[in-house]
Order: structure tokens, then sequence, then C-alpha cells
């Protein structure tokens, strides 16, 4: 397994923050890489799944995820076998901002899983954590631009 970590102040109280994480229709504006679909349920409840199709490195990857873990306003946690996948997402209250903490223990899984080590991970590690990043900025827009509404 590998693992990844990133961290973000976003200018947003945690409860927006939430409400745009937890916001599955919302959800292509801040991963565009993905398409989903499929949900059994709302993605903020413990035993949600749902479909996701992601094109990274050339490849398409189809998934199904479940959320096996919901602290409201603080945790969201979801695992998928595929690869496998496990993601951590923390929210941390900083005054009337929030700090968004992801990680994620993951395999490469698929097509992409039969290409020789020592060249699958060093190139996917770089684009998936290329893709968090771009991820979590347009999170952090996203929940920014409504505060600034709200003003």
């Amino acid at each position: 397994m590998r693992y990844f970590r990133d961290e973000i102040r976003i200018e947003a109280p945690v409860e927006r923050v939430w409400a745009v994480l937890c916001d599955r229709s919302r959800w292509k504006e801040w991963a565009p890489r993905s398409e989903f679909s499929d949900f059994s349920g709302p993605v903020d409840e413990v035993g949600t799944t749902y479909a996701d199709t992601t094109r990274l490195m050339g490849f398409t990857f189809r998934m199904i995820t479940e959320v096996v873990e919901v602290e409201p306003l603080r945790l969201y946690h979801e695992h998928t076998d595929t690869g496998p996948v496990d993601t951590k997402i923390r929210l941390q209250p900083e005054g009337d901002a929030t700090r968004l903490v992801v990680e994620s223990d993951w395999e490469v899984a698929g097509v992409a899983g039969k290409i020789p080590g020592f060249l699958k991970y060093p190139i996917a590690k770089r684009v998936g954590e290329r893709n968090w990043r771009q991820m979590l900025a347009r999170l952090k827009s996203l929940a920014e631009a409504e505060v600034s509404e709200q003003e």
C-alpha cells in the first residue's frame, strides 16, 4: 500500500466546507476527472455506496466506493476494493476558517496495475497527488466563494 497526505486551509467555516464536501451534486465541480453515479443514499451516511469512473494516466478506473465512517463536520471516510483505496478527509475548525486534511492509502489496480512497479508507483504517485491537490484547490475555491456571496 502507498500513502498520501495533504492539507489545505480554507477561509470558510467548517459548516460551509462540510456542506460543499457532502453535496454530491457539486462533486463534478471539484473532481472534474470523475463521473459519479448509482448513489445508494446520502454521501454523509455510513453504508452509502456509489460508482466512480475516473480517468487518470490515460487509464479509466471504475470503482464502487462505500462510505465507512462519518463524524459530521469532522470526518468523512470512504473505501473502495478496487486498488484498494482507503481515504479519510478530516475537517478541523481554525476560527472562521477550516483546516482540511486528506489521507489516503492506495494501491494501483486494473490495467495500470500490470505496469512494472518501478514505473507505475512513481508515476501513479505524481499523478495521484497532483489530482488530489487540484481537487482540494477547487473545493477550497467553491467553499470560499460561497462565503463571499453570503457577506
